[in-house]
Formats: C-alpha cells, sequence, structure tokens
C-alpha cells in the first residue's frame, strides 16, 4: 500500500483544493526516498502551488481509500496547515486550485478519500 502526504489548508472556511486530470484533491503527494512527511509536503506544496510555502504543519489524522486514477488503494497522512505566498502557477500534474466552502463540494468531481477527509472536518 502506498502512502501519501496532504495538507488540509483551511482559510476563511473554506479548503485548499488542487485539480488533478479530472479530479479535485488535497495537495502532497509521495514522499521520495527517506523523505520525512514534512519534508515531503514542504516540496510538493512548492512543487504544486509555485510561489508559496507551508507553515505550522501539524499531523492530524490518517484517512486509507482508493486513488481515482489508478484504483489503487492509498494511505493518507493529512496534515492541518497554513501556506505563505501568492498562488499563482501549477505545474503539469496540476490544473488548478480552488478555495472550497464545505458546503459546495458537491459542484467538484472531489476523489472518495479527500470526500470521506471533508466530512471529518465538517464535525
Amino acid at each position: 500500500m502506498r502512502t501519501v502526504i496532504n495538507a488540509a489548508i483551511i482559510q476563511d472556511k473554506k479548503i485548499l483544493l488542487v485539480k488533478k486530470k479530472e479530479t479535485w484533491i488535497l495537495p502532497g503527494g509521495k514522499p521520495d526516498g527517506g523523505e520525512s512527511d514534512l519534508e515531503c509536503l514542504c516540496r510538493e506544496i512548492s512543487e504544486e502551488l509555485s510561489g508559496t510555502q507551508i507553515e505550522n504543519a501539524k499531523y492530524w489524522k490518517e484517512f486509507e481509500g482508493r486513488t481515482p486514477h489508478t484504483g489503487d488503494i492509498i494511505k493518507a497522512r493529512i496534515y492541518l496547515a497554513d501556506i505563505k505566498g501568492q498562488l499563482y502557477s501549477f505545474n503539469r500534474e496540476i490544473s488548478g486550485m480552488a478555495w472550497v466552502g464545505y458546503g459546495e463540494a458537491a459542484n467538484y468531481k472531489i476523489s472518495e478519500i479527500t470526500k470521506s477527509i471533508l466530512s471529518e472536518l465538517c464535525r
């Protein structure tokens, strides 16, 4: 089972989601080599959301679910975090980003694991 590290970045009661292919997910990704969770998260955020840096990352919870693209089962470790900097560009994997209010999530094609995370955050 693959492990991914994701950030739940919340501002003004909205969460930051990124669009990968046609699906909206939390920013983050899989660790390279011997990277720690926080090293991975810092690298992934800077790659996916150019011009930003992660701050105040604190481990929150772990989730298990299927990836929307390959159907593989993954384990996602979620960190609550802040970002600083200007969101202005994406990489070849990420085609968009949006601040999504909890009530707006139904308007987006969100991965099943991300839906589970959002549901927990709304409690």
